[in-house]
């Protein structure tokens, strides 16, 4: 046998080999696929509120930077003393530094923009751990010169633990689940062999929360209402053949 022959069988086995392996790759690839489902899960915790953060913004215009400057600081010290005389500790008030920028308005006797003095402003973030005082906190530091109070972003301190909770139901449901399509397509449910968790939104007020929360200050008379925390996964079994 020459040479010539010995290469064409060599290079007919080799053909016959990578033939043979693309057909049993393609076949493992599709016994893969075909042995396992992915479902969705979803759980969710009532919790109530016990938590509120507040922006507190004091802002000034003037024509002297230092003057307004200086005037914004009395301010924010008053307000920062205000607080602490409510039982407020230091480690849940943080006040920013001062943003000053120069001001403008339209003159109309030149028909241009003229220079109008400065604003200046500090913002103080404040956590509240007792809800029952936001109605005094807020008459308190409106009086003390604050301009703007944000909407209360209310939270609960028990936000990790139903967190964990709405978790551990979600996959309890995608687990229900595939075990429903492995019994209707006639096989028997693995283990998990893939789980993504959703990304953990920050839980909202649900109900008359938001309503509420616009009540008369004045009275405290507000129902900060339930926080709805939830939980969601994607998750993939494998599938056993009966």
């Amino acid at each position: 046998m020459n040479s010539h022959a010995i290469k064409r069988i060599a290079l007919g086995l080799v053909t016959v080999l990578a033939m043979a392996l693309a057909m049993a790759s393609a076949q493992a690839q599709a016994a893969t696929s075909e042995s396992r489902v992915t479902v969705l899960g979803y759980g969710e915790e009532k919790v109530s509120a016990d938590r509120a953060a507040l922006s507190l913004t004091i802002s000034q215009n003037g024509a002297n930077v230092t003057d307004i400057e200086q005037q914004i600081s009395r301010q924010v010290s008053d307000v920062i003393n205000a607080l602490t005389a409510l039982n407020i500790g230091m480690q849940d008030i943080d006040s920013t530094g001062i943003q000053i920028s120069p001001r403008s308005r339209y003159d109309q006797a030149s028909k241009r923009s003229v220079d109008d003095g400065f604003h200046a402003q500090r913002q103080i973030d404040v956590t509240l751990k007792d809800l029952s005082q936001l109605g005094a906190v807020i008459q308190r530091v409106t009086a003390l010169g604050v301009n703007r109070v944000a909407q209360p972003r209310l939270y609960s301190s028990e936000h990790e633990e139903a967190y964990l909770k709405a978790l551990r139901t979600a996959v309890a449901q995608a687990k229900s689940r595939a075990a429903v399509i492995a019994d209707a397509s006639g096989t028997e449910l693995g283990g998990i062999y893939q789980i993504n968790v959703a990304g953990n939104n920050p839980p909202l007020p649900v109900g008359n929360a938001r309503i509420a929360m616009a009540a008369d200050i004045e009275s405290n008379n507000f129902n900060p209402g339930e926080l709805t925390v939830r939980a969601t996964v994607t998750a993939t079994f494998n599938l056993i053949a009966r």
